[in-house]
């Protein structure tokens, strides 16, 4: 279920409670909205307004920490692959191909972290298998000093957090959150608007006023599900760190080459 299709489920029934209420008032005894009544209900819906705040926050929460999480995965990746490449520079002319290799990878990579994914995809089994060969291309290097010995150590260290950085991408590629959950989190919600429509004056303010709130909360909801999904959903982490290390690698690459001999 797409977070729009969710999100706007849960506006129809959070306004539907409200409208519950509003049309269920004039049909019930007049001692039934007198002030004391009123008051119970407030008082039991504050309870189920708080359990519900509690709740839309934790999950805005972990929503949030996902998309932050994901963020700073992209951002280390990127910033692995331009200092690995410098360490394979240093090293000398014989990784090359090793270098022309990670640029490769770098540029599926970003568009790899740029298109929507689907439940197929998201392990990236391809630049798995890219980032695998330029680990064992790593390994198969002969070091003959304490020099290039050091760079090919610290060339391991790097590819292994490059590797931890991917599976965080994967990791957090989605929040998954229960259907039943959701439901419940709604039905509450809706409940609370019944109450309000309940006591409320039947006016088009009021009206308006409940559509807005409802329609906030369903925002909320939205925002979750888009935070929870940040590799299939509208709003997704930027892929700009890892363009910009593919820049840099050209430039790199480009006065290597032209440089003298």
């Amino acid at each position: 279920m797409s977070s729009i299709f969710a999100s706007f489920l849960a506006l129809v029934a959070i306004c539907g409670g409200a409208l519950v209420g509003l049309w269920l008032a004039p049909k019930l005894p007049e001692h039934h909205l007198s002030g004391e009544t009123g008051s119970a209900v407030s008082v039991a819906m504050a309870v189920v307004g708080t359990l519900a705040a509690l709740v839309l926050g934790l999950m805005v929460n972990s929503a949030s920490a996902s998309f932050s999480a994901r963020t700073a995965a992209i951002e280390t990746l990127a910033s692995d692959v331009i200092k690995l490449n410098r360490a394979l520079l240093r090293y000398g002319p014989e990784t090359a191909d090793i270098r022309d290799a990670l640029g490769t990878y770098a540029r599926n990579k970003a568009d790899e972290i740029s298109r929507v994914s689907s439940e197929a995809d998201d392990v990236g089994i391809t630049t798995l298998h890219e980032l695998e060969s330029i680990a064992d291309a790593v390994l198969r290097l002969e070091p003959k000093t304490d020099r290039e010995r050091s760079i090919q150590a610290r060339a391991t260290s790097l590819i292994e957090n490059m590797t931890d950085a991917r599976w965080t991408l994967v990791d957090k590629s989605r929040m998954v959150m229960p259907a039943p959950f959701l439901e419940m989190l709604v039905a509450w919600l809706s409940l609370l608007f019944a109450s309000f429509g309940l006591f409320a004056p039947r006016n088009a303010t009021v009206i308006a006023f409940l559509l807005l709130g409802a329609t906030a909360i369903a925002g909320c909801v939205f925002i979750i599900l888009e935070l929870g999904s940040p590799s299939q959903g509208l709003i997704r982490p930027s892929a700009d760190p890892i363009y910009r290390v593919i820049k840099e690698l050209q430039i790199t690459t480009t006065r290597s080459v032209h440089a003298p001999a």
